[in-house]
């Protein structure tokens, strides 16, 4: 008896063995052509990673740093060409940050070609050039020495063209040398790429080539294994199946010949068991997965829609809508920061003003001070507070008080949600984080849309409206006029001798005029009429419901304040002169336009300091 155990033992030990070493001469090819082909890999990449690769990130890194230094250059050239032509010191902003920036791409670009004599040359005669230029025209232009090299008998204009002229002549020096570096950077790029292609060309055949005789081998294992293996493992398989479709109480397989395989059936069993229990589990947390997916795409559809406009109080109405909706809050209130951003004001989605300028002393909506009251604090702190604010860190559930949530974007909140859900609930905020952050980028993207359009609408020195502003008035009030027989009065004015005040007095002082004398306008024209910036030292008045006798008697209103305002000008006295004219019947805007000029040049002939009505203009 004790034999026939040693004998079935010593059968059950050789048919492990066995199995054991067919399945290791199926796979031994397979290893030692992955083995093979790991070590073919490393090959490669260490040849590449010392050849080739560094040279190649050098190359690169170096026609990246030239491309910032010519495009800092271009913006230097900008800025001192806008500071030539204008003299205002804000047009160096580029030329300052541009030099700064093209400092680091030339040291970046010497440091990148260290290794490569032939191109170090070329970027150091780069650098060479880029410097000739700063010292022979940049350094001059912005300090203002080459006026004093200029000569006397020219005038300043052809004083000015020649420094340009001498400014491109040195950008064109550095361009020709530049355009060369990156030339020849361009080539040996390509060059080291065309290497490293081969090479991995080269590579990828050896591997094809390591892989198919693995995979010969492979295949020859591989039918023998299922003769002598897989067949047994099939009823293993039709159990296995049959759990899968849901059958967990299928009957267990008959025991195998060999022991791995018997081993196998008896987890299986044992796996059939616990996978009974993981599917109820899994279905609960399936469930959970659903809803919240269904919020998660609720949530994405409502971030997609606040992209859609860049009209504020239709992105703040999709916003209040999609976290009222989330959140389940039945009361939601945006506050938005006012412009000197000392104060919060509540922002009305219908429109009932203090919604264009968000100031509180025009709005006609509620305004909290920042650091003040639940909002105020959510606005200075940058994080969430409870409106009921005896509640702050005593208690677990602050939401079903409500809650005040600040809108940041970057480091700034720009405006706080005001959340109150119905008595007796609680807000649901898990899932709104991502629209609020998305939210307030579109907020803030909306604000500043409409201020670039309000300030495109303005002249900056004087703060009136501009020319563009001025023609499509006038082309509205040109059609009002013509369809309802509404009058219509235009004044145009000019300050006499302006130039002679530049010259005085100096050009800061001449646009501090300016700016008085359309402050005096602005102070006297009625509250349906607007004054424009017409060009230069032109301006001009658009006068609805107005005819010519009362708009030259405003005209002469102004020129006697003007008249009378600048007591310190002794040298050359400032005042103005203006030519008024009124809409015929079925006129259109240029013939008013060349009624008022006329007029105003009738002005100029007759003394300057007066007014003049066009003859033609309809009695009033």
């Amino acid at each position: 008896m004790g034999d026939r155990l040693r004998v079935q033992r010593a059968v059950g030990q050789h048919r492990t063995s066995r199995l054991r070493a067919l399945v290791l001469r199926t796979q031994l090819p397979a290893l030692a052509g992955i083995l093979a082909s790991l070590l073919a890999l490393v090959v490669v990449v260490l040849v590449l990673s010392v050849s080739v690769e560094p040279r190649l990130s050098h190359l690169r890194d170096a026609a990246s740093a030239a491309r910032d230094a010519h495009d800092a250059m271009l913006d230097e050239e900008t800025g001192v060409r806008g500071y030539l032509a204008t003299g205002e010191r804000e047009f160096l902003e580029p030329y300052e940050t541009g030099k700064e920036r093209r400092t680091v791409a030339d040291a970046r670009l010497v440091t990148s070609l260290a290794q490569e004599p032939a191109l170090l040359s070329k970027a150091i005669a780069v650098v060479t050039a880029q410097q000739s230029w700063q010292d022979g025209w940049a350094t001059p232009s912005v300090d203002g020495a080459w006026k004093d090299s200029a000569g006397g008998s020219a005038s300043a204009s052809d004083v000015l063209a020649a420094h340009l002229r001498t400014g491109k002549k040195f950008f064109d020096g550095y361009r020709a040398v530049d355009t060369a570096l990156q030339g020849r950077i361009a080539d040996e790029v390509e060059s080291a790429e065309g290497t490293y292609r081969r090479a991995l060309i080269a590579s990828a055949a050896i591997l094809a080539l390591i892989g198919l005789a693995s995979l010969v081998a492979l295949v020859r294992g591989v039918v023998r294994l299922q003769r002598e293996v897989v067949t047994p493992v099939l009823g293993l398989t039709g159990m296995v199946g049959r759990v899968a479709a849901g059958d967990l109480e299928a009957d267990p397989v008959a025991p195998a010949r060999v022991e791995e395989i018997d081993n196998l059936a008896s987890g299986v069993a044992s796996m059939t068991t616990v996978l009974g229990d993981r599917i109820r589990v899994a279905a609960e947390r399936e469930s959970e997965l659903v809803r919240r997916s269904d919020r998660l795409e609720r949530v994405l559809e409502l971030s997609r829609g606040l992209a859609e406009s860049l009209s504020l109080r239709y992105t703040t109405m999709r916003l209040l809508s999609a976290v009222k909706d989330l959140s389940g809050a039945e009361q939601a209130d945006l506050w938005l920061r006012s412009r000197d951003r000392q104060d919060l004001v509540r922002y009305d989605v219908s429109g009932r003003g203090g919604t264009v300028a968000l100031d509180p002393d025009t709005a006609l909506l509620d305004a909290v001070e920042v650091g003040v009251g639940a909002v105020g604090r959510a606005a200075r702190y940058g994080r969430a507070i409870p409106l009921d604010e005896r509640r702050d860190g005593r208690t677990p559930d602050a939401h079903t008080g409500g809650t005040a949530i600040p809108l940041v974007v970057g480091s700034q909140v720009i405006g706080v949600l005001a959340l109150s859900p119905a008595p007796g609930e609680s807000l649901d905020l898990d899932m709104i984080d991502g629209l609020i952050l998305q939210g307030a980028s579109a907020l803030q993207a909306a604000q500043l849309h409409g201020d670039v359009a309000e300030q495109s609408r303005k002249d900056a020195l004087t703060g009136l409206a501009n020319r563009r502003q001025f023609d499509e008035d006038l082309a509205v009030n040109v059609e009002r006029s013509n369809s309802d027989g509404q009058r219509l009065a235009l004044i145009m004015i000019d300050l006499d001798h302006f130039k002679q005040i530049n010259d005085i007095y100096g050009h800061p002082r001449g646009d501090e005029v300016l700016q008085d004398v359309a402050a005096i306008i602005a102070r006297s024209v009625r509250g349906g009429d607007t004054a424009y910036r017409y060009g230069g030292e032109e301006l001009c008045i658009l006068l609805p419901d107005t005819g010519a006798q009362e708009a030259c008697e405003l005209a002469d209103r102004l020129r006697q304040q003007v008249e009378g305002s600048f007591p310190w000008a002794t040298e050359s006295a400032v005042t103005l002169s203006a030519g008024v004219a009124a809409l015929e019947q079925g006129g259109d805007g240029p013939r008013l336009v060349g009624a008022a000029d006329r007029a105003l040049y009738a002005a100029k002939r007759n003394g300057r300091n007066r007014v003049e009505c066009d003859e033609t203009s309809p009695a009033p």
